[in-house]
């Protein structure tokens, strides 16, 4: 799921506002299976909604700061998670026919741009009444997309895994792997 989201847009329904985001940049997270996971040590009030079922977000803080919005994709009771590190953001122009992009580097600029926070922990990402996010894949016709594949970053465990996976060469992307990456 973590490869498959790159290029799609997330769409967040805010009343009669859409704020709509490229994904550019995303990482995969087991459960317990992956002791760089929220959900290693098992459920916790915390971490909940990782434990399905799938098509939930769930949103945490860190470093007291900076909101971390993941897409749970593991069925009822199977904690797997896919977090969402760097999109553009489509910004109105001036005039209101056009759009320009935004990088959304990082996962605390990423939430920050499309106005996520804790109170959205648990929204669904399939709409819904009221505020909710949809995920949309990218045209048939559009230009065909290079997904590169790394380790994962700003973690301490499991460092070696290959569950990152980026938009090879877009300006978004939070930090481009120093070593050559593995085409996904």
């Amino acid at each position: 799921m973590a490869h498959d989201l790159i290029g799609s847009w997330l769409v967040v329904h805010d009343g009669t506002r859409l704020t709509r985001a490229r994904v550019v940049e995303t990482e995969a997270y087991g459960g317990m299976d992956d002791p760089a996971s929220h959900a290693f040590r098992g459920p916790t009030k915390r971490n909940e909604i990782m434990f399905g079922p799938a098509g939930y977000l769930y949103v945490y803080l860190i470093y007291g700061m900076h909101w971390c919005m993941n897409m749970v994709t593991g069925a009822s009771g199977d904690a797997s998670a896919v977090l969402l590190r760097a999109g553009e953001l489509d910004v109105p122009t001036s005039d209101g026919k056009r759009f320009e992009t935004k990088a959304l580097r990082g996962p605390g600029n990423l939430t920050r741009g499309l106005g996520i926070t804790g109170a959205d922990n648990g929204m669904d990402c399939c709409g819904g009444e009221g505020r909710s996010i949809t995920i949309h894949r990218p045209r048939s016709n559009a230009p065909a997309i290079v997904v590169g594949q790394s380790k994962r970053i700003g973690i301490t465990k499991e460092v070696d895994r290959l569950s990152r996976y980026f938009f090879e060469g877009n300006d978004a992307v939070s930090k481009f792997p120093t070593t050559k990456s593995v085409k996904g």
